[in-house]
């Protein structure tokens, strides 16, 4: 084990439904009854008091302004909430879709300093409406038509059951370490999710993309840090690195690696690998067919944490249709 990777993980644990952490043992099938959903970025303007829809420029001064070091520093790393749990059968395996490739930055220099490091993966800050607190979590930029498109967990976007309302001044670091943003700062212009996270609470429908604003150099996400490629359908058995910044390693600090081969988390649409990723870690890429110059495949995003196991959605036919919705908007 090194200080930002992680020896193979074991995905084949036992676990038991009694002993629920973040992630239940079963949940409701994802087949039906659900919708896309787009909500526009909304930011907390200190210089007002209130919450505000506005312009490109605005919300980059707003956000960056928000966001001190030390605010970066103090940010809690997000531990997921529990969803439904009506056991059902998941749902049936379809054929791979690939719907994106991955892409290198557009803007010169590498998409990585070495294999255990890639500028594509960032790490992810907003407020919580409820609580008005500060978390963290983790995020990739994805390869689409916009260039604009971040990959993450639906709980680290948009509320849970909470019919839409999203996470305020929301922004995206690519190849955040130690307080280091080498491509800068990605905020948020519109949401992308399903009404099976927002309306639900169900956590295999935990996932969001977030369309960006440019950073402040002009660039566009996926040009600044590359792109990830994307994958939906497929086997449950997939061999995967997975990226973040797991709260109970280097204290959330530093880009970490697992990897391993998948399986299915019993009774649910969904994978499973034995890393250990604590808060901070959601959202992160499942990336499969990863190479040295950091950049794969996102398959998935992690979700929770159970008995040392994490969990991310199985992406679908359905998640393909949200990423449809999302991949070509601009502001």
């Amino acid at each position: 084990m090194t200080r930002r990777s992680m020896l193979v993980a074991i995905s084949s644990l036992t676990l038991t439904a009694s002993i629920l952490v973040t992630t239940p043992a079963a949940a409701e099938s994802t087949s039906a009854n659900e919708a896309i959903v787009s909500t526009a970025a909304v930011v907390w303007d200190e210089s007002v008091g209130a919450q505000r829809k506005v312009s490109a420029e605005d919300a980059e001064r707003i956000v960056n302004d928000y966001w001190t070091p030390e605010r970066l520093a103090a940010a809690i790393p997000i531990v997921p909430t529990t969803g439904t749990t009506n056991e059902k059968a998941p749902a049936a395996l379809a054929k791979e879709v690939t719907a994106s490739t991955p892409v290198a930055p557009a803007a010169g220099g590498p998409s990585t300093q070495d294999a255990w490091f890639s500028n594509t993966n960032g790490k992810i800050f907003f407020v919580d409406p409820r609580d008005n607190r500060g978390y963290a979590c983790s995020g990739s930029a994805l390869n689409s038509g916009s260039k604009r498109l971040v990959s993450t967990a639906g709980h680290c976007a948009v509320v849970g059951g909470g019919n839409g309302q999203v996470m305020l001044n929301w922004v995206f670091i690519p190849g955040y370490q130690r307080g280091a943003e080498p491509r800068g700062r990605f905020s948020a212009y519109w949401f992308h999710y399903s009404t099976g996270w927002s309306v639900r609470n169900d956590w295999q429908r935990d996932f969001a993309f977030v369309v960006t604003h440019n950073n402040g150099f002009g660039q566009q996400v996926v040009n600044a840090a590359g792109g990830h490629g994307f994958r939906v359908n497929g086997s449950y058995s997939r061999f995967v690195h997975i990226a973040g910044y797991p709260g109970n390693r280097d204290g959330g600090e530093v880009q970490w690696y697992c990897w391993g081969t998948t399986d299915q988390w019993p009774g649910a649409n969904a994978y499973r690998l034995g890393c250990d990723f604590g808060g901070g870690a959601s959202g992160g890429p499942w990336l499969e067919d990863y190479q040295p110059n950091g950049l794969g495949y996102v398959i998935s995003a992690t979700q929770g944490i159970l008995n040392g196991a994490n969990s991310g959605p199985y992406y679908d036919n359905h998640v393909l249709d949200v990423y449809n919705a999302a991949k070509d908007q601009t502001p």
